[in-house]
């Protein structure tokens, strides 16, 4: 057998590693492309008959992604949804190659770089969007992706590893790369601000608070801080200078559980408990639950709860594009009882990484997973209204969460 130089696949990995960071906020082409080179650096990998050691993260993982496909198999979403699922499943095997080849220092930081790299490319796009429409922010920013809610939340999850750069960087007392990361977190906030998604609003609040209390060595500089930070988001809440701002009432409007966006989704997620008891244990099958839905709205007479033509036809065509507008309630109704160790996993990646930190020298690693920790969380908590397990963007976007923090554990077993 021919006997491959490691240096090579090596390098071929890296350099997926590094087209797959570059493109996740700005082409699923690239992506698709460094995933490419991971996987081929993968195959020589084995042709070098090197060890494959997986993690129990890893492991568990790998569990869920097998059964996710049997699981449609058996639903009544039958062979259909079986095809579905198989096929995207192809989207998630690049957090096991990822932390083959993000193994050196230098190499993850270049990697931040390109992450941050990424952001700004995309604030850029984004902006230019505003452009053709003679600047008016009322519309919604979107740049490289199709919807503003994909732009939402992966800048919601990308400014929380941006901001342990600034940090990590300030203890390095390397000002240029603090600077860099400084001006991509303010862009990131401003995209953030622009796309108007209240689920990644939320989610990036919940995420700063997590990332914050790792962040701050004194716990009560971290609720001083924390009590400033509620106190001005009140204060502008309920300003009467700032109650006429469109952001400020599409934070208010979060409350409002008449209005028509958030009274569908109540309703979506009633039809996935009903789709959930009528079809246990393996659920309606992925991408299966237009027609349920349809018909759950059609029996329990939900449009006429609905104020409004439009409202009602808006009802209509959501439910029938089979969107339930949550990972939580899509699953329960699509995966049945697999449900449970489904969210399972991402609690208990969730738990591993905060187990890591514990007690752990500040050094780039802890940084790191502290980022990945905010990450996942704002994905999380955009998981509560939106479907992030099964859009593309974000998906991604968690293939890299869990593939970089997989690389900093790898690392230490490493060294």
């Amino acid at each position: 057998m021919i006997k491959i130089d490691q240096s090579i696949y090596n390098r071929i990995g890296e350099i997926g590693v590094y087209i797959y960071t570059l493109s996740l906020f700005i082409s699923k082409s690239g992506i698709s492309i460094g995933l490419g080179f991971l996987i081929l650096a993968f195959l020589l990998y084995l042709w070098d008959k090197r060890r494959i050691s997986l993690t129990v993260e890893e492991k568990y993982t790998l569990v869920i992604l097998i059964l996710l496909p049997i699981f449609s198999l058996l639903s009544v979403g039958g062979s259909y949804s079986f095809q579905r699922a198989l096929e995207k499943s192809y989207r998630y095997i690049g957090l096991f190659f990822i932390p083959l080849f993000l193994q050196k220092d230098k190499i993850v930081e270049r990697v931040l770089s390109l992450f941050s790299l990424s952001i700004v490319i995309s604030f850029i796009n984004g902006i230019s969007f505003y452009k053709k429409f003679k600047w008016n922010f009322n519309i919604r920013l979107i740049s490289f992706s199709s919807n503003p809610l994909d732009e939402a939340h992966i800048m919601a999850m990308g400014s929380m590893l941006v901001l342990v750069a600034i940090i990590y960087y300030v203890k390095e007392k390397k000002w240029l790369y603090t600077l860099f990361y400084s001006i991509t977190f303010m862009l990131s906030l401003i995209a953030l601000v622009f796309t108007q998604g209240r689920g990644a609003w939320i989610g990036f609040v919940v995420a700063l608070f997590i990332v914050l209390f790792f962040l701050f060595k004194s716990k009560k500089n971290f609720i001083i801080a924390m009590l400033a930070i509620s106190l001005l988001g009140y204060g502008a809440i309920n300003s009467k200078v700032l109650e006429n701002n469109r952001y400020i009432k599409r934070i208010v409007s979060i409350t409002n559980a008449d209005a028509t966006s958030p009274k569908i989704r109540i309703f979506l997620w009633e039809s996935s408990i009903d789709m959930f008891k009528n079809n246990l244990p393996f659920g309606i099958g992925r991408d299966n639950a237009g027609k349920f839905a349809l018909e759950y709205m059609e029996k329990n007479k939900k449009y006429d709860e609905m104020k409004g033509k439009w409202a009602k036809l808006e009802l209509k065509n959501i439910a029938g594009s089979g969107n339930l507008h949550s990972m939580y309630f899509t699953s329960l109704a699509e995966e049945g009882i697999l449900f449970f160790p489904f969210i399972g996993m991402f609690l208990f990646i969730l738990y591993r990484q905060v187990r890591y930190c514990i007690r752990r020298e500040r050094d780039m690693n802890y940084y790191i997973v502290v980022g990945t920790i905010g990450m996942l969380v704002a994905f999380l908590v955009g998981g509560l209204t939106e479907n992030v397990w099964r859009e593309i963007w974000k998906s991604n976007m968690l293939v890299f969460i869990i593939g970089l923090y997989l690389s900093r554990i790898k690392n230490i077993e490493r060294g």
